[in-house]
């Protein structure tokens, strides 16, 4: 009989020294029955990214990408019109998870739009979306009082063909040599960072590998050749993991013959779209200075290297020649350049060449020569 008490006074000991702990752990709100401090879960006011201008994009991903608070994970490829898992991770600097709604985004022309919204719980979250073709992603959050503004790294989705690019060339030839330059953008104008390649011509031989050079965030590279004759030069990219195969429009080293600018008449920009390979047209609509308006990716781009001083010939309306008398590339595109008035040139000039190079415009300022009057010897011509 002593031994079996004294084994119920061990058994109530170690349920009272139970009911002690558990009270404990119960009693303070700070810890838990194991001793730890609880996860702290940061609670983010709903605040909409804004849908801005895209920055540059690059044309393979990175290795090694940057640690970010908020991270996006999709498969690299998937079928048209099949539905993809967009998966979201979001925690603060310090490491704090966060619970809110951050936006899925697509580049669309050259700017971020918001596709839809992910819920994110306790610092993860998913969203279904149906992928029509293939497509540049990316999460972000437009910052509040608890969660700064923050945006994910790009994903690209390969669903059917790969992303397409352009790149323009232009070609200007001086003392030292000849310098090429690149401007290399998705077909919406956003400027893309990556390797292109240099290639040259003369006389109809074939073409052949110059050099390699790598963009910057502008999307632009300058390259240095070498041409004692008149010389075809263009910019080539193999394809790759994001962007599929893209040649550039030939950029011109200048010889010593005219070269001619057809100009035809257009009302819109339907009419612009749909002009010929190396054609220009009087833009009607702009009454405070003629404008001679091209596209860059349909044979135009080199409007943009003329040397100051050279002469062109125009054909069809303006017929005559016309000198270079000064140029000036103004960062944006279309509505973001403002009134045709900042770029007009007054008594100074006739005709205002405008075509784009890359996500900027390049106004070239031509003065008609006088009936009669030829270029001076020496003076280049194209």
């Amino acid at each position: 009989m002593k031994y079996r008490v004294l084994a119920v006074t061990g058994v109530l000991a170690l349920v009272v020294a139970a009911v002690f702990a558990i009270l404990g752990a119960t009693n303070d709100d700070d810890t838990v029955a194991g001793g730890g401090s609880e996860a702290t879960i940061v609670q983010a006011a709903a605040s909409p990214a804004p849908e801005q201008v895209a920055g540059a994009i690059a044309a393979e991903p990175p290795a090694v990408a940057d640690d970010l608070p908020l991270v996006l994970t999709a498969p690299a490829e998937a079928r048209p019109g099949a539905s993809v898992t967009f998966g979201a991770s979001w925690i603060t600097p310090s490491g704090e998870a966060v619970s809110g709604e951050v936006d899925l985004q697509r580049i669309e022309g050259n700017s971020w739009v918001t596709v839809t919204t992910v819920p994110v719980e306790n610092g993860v979250g998913e969203v279904e979306v149906q992928v029509q073709a293939s497509g540049i992603y990316r999460l972000a959050y437009g910052g509040g009082p608890e969660v700064e503004e923050v945006a994910s790294h790009e994903v690209v989705i390969m669903a059917g063909s790969p992303l397409v690019s352009r790149i323009t060339a232009t070609a200007e030839k001086s003392e030292d040599g000849v310098g090429v330059t690149a401007a290399w953008t998705t077909d919406g104008g956003v400027p893309i960072l990556g390797e292109i390649g240099l290639e040259q011509q003369a006389d109809g031989a074939e073409w052949a590998p110059v050099s390699a050079v790598t963009t910057t965030a502008e999307g632009t590279a300058v390259a240095e050749a070498t041409a004692e004759h008149t010389t075809r030069f263009r910019f080539s990219y193999a394809g790759g993991s994001r962007f599929g195969a893209v040649v550039s429009e030939e950029a011109l080293a200048l010889g010593d013959d005219v070269r001619t600018i057809p100009v035809e008449t257009c009302d819109d920009d339907v009419d612009i779209d749909n002009l010929g390979n190396g054609v220009g047209c009087h833009y009607t609509p702009v009454e405070s200075g003629t404008f001679v308006v091209a596209h860059d990716y349909l044979g135009n781009s080199w409007w943009n290297s003329i040397p100051e001083g050279t002469v062109v010939q125009l054909e069809g309306e303006f017929t005559g020649l016309y000198e270079v008398v000064d140029r000036v590339i103004a960062q944006g595109r279309g509505s973001a350049l403002g009134s045709a008035s900042n770029w007009t040139c007054g008594d100074d000039c006739d005709i205002v060449l405008q075509t784009c190079q890359g996500s900027n415009t390049g106004f070239t300022w031509l003065r008609k020569l006088p009936e009669g009057e030829t270029p001076p010897a020496g003076q280049p011509q194209t």
